[in-house]
């Protein structure tokens, strides 16, 4: 694909200019007589022009948009509407000027000659690869509305399950981060005073004493070298994870294997690979293109790598639930339920099982994740002032014995 800037004469001879996407010359002027312009210049643009556009990042797409417009095109494909009609009108009750520049651009493409799914390829970064896959089935099959009513269903429980993650998240990275500022500010502002009185006194102070004495002092100096530090630590983190693979591979490993994050993610990652394994074997696509797409859907890299060494096992005659258990990834529960599946010839059945199992299961950490880290948040306050009071009651005991005999 390449980018074009076009300048042209509408129907009361006004100029316009337009940037076009396409593969040859040739669609630019289908595009064009679609659009009833006249061309006066085409220019060639270089491919890091597309950066460019920073409206792309103003007005950004959501995923309920994308959603939407699914819906809306298995509405248009069933009721017999042709496509690029349909697209248009879509495009003209859009209120995101990305969404109706979007599909604009998908409403001439198709009247050009593109076929819809290759249309759907050329924003598979909106769409994901799965929705391209399905409306190729659909075009291919003559399915083309059911395909897209299950691409939008789709996508409206993989954001549900993706809803349910995050507030699940909310709560713990809220505690943490609230025990950890409390913590900072017992150093930084508390514990200093209660140390001068001790010091004025001049009162023997035991080994425990010295030490919160020590921590506190150096926290005071140094909060804002530590602040500082943390927030470079975090940004090499991501600079580290985007730029090495073997990195961000430990990195989510590490992840999965953390106290209460890891439980979410891992439940969500289940969720999420039977879902979208469940949609395109349904579908029609075979096991192994269907595990080839999921790579590149799935964010985390131990699941990313374990997709990817089972399929390659299941090319090398491996069923499909043994190749999942030498991966030492997937839950027991998932194995046994997919082994069951290839031999009855129910995956599908199996695939929405677990699918329904983890959603539930989000569901229930969501609601629940507060109950969970309760122990851990009260364990680690609990240890902070265990500490604190050990080395506070024996000068404590000292100053007042001193006052008793003044």
């Amino acid at each position: 694909m390449e980018l074009y800037l076009i300048e042209a004469l509408d129907s009361e001879g006004k100029k316009q200019k337009k940037i076009l996407e396409v593969e040859t010359q040739e669609d630019i002027f289908r595009i064009l007589e679609f659009s009833g312009l006249i061309p006066l210049k085409i220019k060639k643009l270089p491919p890091y022009y597309k950066n460019l556009n920073f409206r792309k990042y103003i007005y950004r797409i959501k995923r309920q948009e994308i959603i939407e417009v699914l819906e809306n095109l298995h509405l248009i494909v069933k009721s017999g509407i042709p496509v690029t009609n349909g697209l248009l009108d879509l495009a003209e009750d859009a209120e995101n000027p990305m969404l109706k520049d979007m599909l604009t651009d998908m409403a001439f493409k198709v009247q050009a000659g593109y076929s819809l799914s290759r249309v759907f390829e050329l924003y598979q970064d909106r769409f994901s690869p799965v929705v391209v896959s399905l409306v190729k089935i659909g075009e291919e099959t003559g399915s083309l509305d059911r395909t897209l009513k299950d691409a939008a269903q789709h996508l409206k429980k993989i954001e549900d399950i993706k809803a349910k993650t995050k507030q699940a998240l909310i709560y713990p990275t809220f505690a943490f981060v609230s025990v950890f500022g409390a913590l900072i500010f017992w150093l930084v502002y508390v514990l200093p005073k209660i140390i001068e009185a001790f010091q004025d006194f001049n009162i023997q102070l035991p080994a425990t004493t010295v030490f919160i004495m020590k921590l506190s002092y150096f926290t005071r100096e140094y909060l804002l070298f530590i602040l500082a530090g943390l927030a470079g630590l975090f940004v090499a983190v991501k600079v580290f994870r985007a730029k090495n693979e073997k990195f961000r591979y430990h990195t989510d490993r590490l992840i999965l294997r953390s106290p209460v994050f890891g439980l979410i993610i891992t439940n969500f990652n289940y969720a999420f690979f039977a879902e979208y394994l469940r949609l395109m074997i349904v579908s029609g696509l075979p096991l192994y293109q269907a595990l080839y797409i999921m790579e590149s859907a799935l964010k985390n890299r131990v699941f990313k790598y374990a997709v990817k060494n089972t399929r390659e096992k299941i090319e090398q005659g491996v069923s499909f639930s043994e190749a999942l258990k030498e991966e030492e990834v997937f839950s027991p529960l998932i194995i046994r339920m997919i082994s069951i599946g290839e031999q009855a010839g129910g995956l599908d059945e199996q695939l929405n099982y677990i699918s329904d199992y983890y959603y539930n299961k989000v569901d229930y950490l969501s609601q629940n994740i507060a109950k969970m880290i309760e122990p851990i948040v009260i364990g680690i306050v609990g240890g902070f002032m265990l500490i604190i009071m050990i080395g506070l009651v024996g000068p404590i005991y000292d100053l007042i014995s001193q006052v008793s005999r003044m």
